[in-house]
């Protein structure tokens, strides 16, 4: 019964899209179940290596960034990014979000709102931040893939690192993205890559997820800054400043 209904949203779904994209119904169908999953989760954590292309001096400069997230109900995330230049941190406990820089040894204290995909919207918003792979959480994201993209495309069935997966292709005027979900029970994200069409160079953002932990019991202690010796407090600046 879940398949049958889940199946007849996805044809809803497409027959909406049809007229003004080429959407590719069994595409929808992972995408669906993938976000089913992610949704379905009480608490998560995952690993992310990143690699992006960044504007510089000498044109695009290759970058690189190994993440850690956790995830635990409505309101508690947990992210820490090591990059070439940098290291930092992000604890959200429900009440406010905190950023620390491991680099510089300074944090600053946000007032954000009470669950995390608001505060994802609400940071990035003001501060410009954004969280490694949050779109994946966002429960409209197979709707926002739809809206954003005329082309979604099945491309098959792929092996990643040695595991089986289904290949997807969104592509649009300014964007092309190709997904990596797994061919599993979970179907969870392997990797993903985003081409920027629209901007010099078309460069190139992938990440590839590892180490997955579906439901593991995360401490609320975790989730809660706790001042380093020595650090100092700041104000970050909003994007209105900089």
């Amino acid at each position: 019964m879940r398949k049958t209904l889940l199946l007849f949203s996805v044809l809803i779904s497409f027959a909406g899209y049809s007229q003004t994209a080429k959407v590719d119904s069994v595409a929808v169908l992972i995408l669906d179940r993938m976000s089913d999953v992610i949704g379905g989760l009480n608490s998560c954590s995952f690993k992310l290596n990143v690699s992006q292309d960044v504007t510089g001096d000498n044109g695009l400069e290759k970058k690189f960034s190994d993440d850690e997230v956790m995830f635990k109900g409505p309101d508690k995330m947990l992210v820490q990014l090591k990059g070439d230049d940098n290291h930092k941190g992000f604890w959200y406990n429900g009440k406010h979000l905190v950023y620390y820089s491991y680099t510089e040894n300074n944090y600053s204290v946000l007032d954000v709102p009470s669950t995390i995909i608001e505060t994802i919207d609400a940071v990035h918003d003001e501060y410009g931040v954004d969280f490694p792979a949050s779109d994946f959480f966002y429960p409209t994201f197979a709707d926002d893939i739809l809206a954003d993209f005329t082309s979604v495309t099945f491309l098959g069935r792929k092996t990643v690192d040695g595991q089986d997966c289904y290949h997807i292709l969104a592509d649009s005027k300014n964007q092309r993205v190709q997904l990596w979900i797994s061919d599993d029970a979970m179907n969870l994200p392997l990797r993903f890559l985003v081409i920027y069409k629209d901007k010099p160079n078309s460069p190139q953002y992938m990440g590839v997820f590892s180490d997955w932990k579906i439901n593991p019991d995360l401490p609320d202690a975790l989730f809660d800054f706790n001042e380093p010796p020595l650090a100092t407090e700041i104000v970050m600046l909003k994007k209105s400043n900089q």
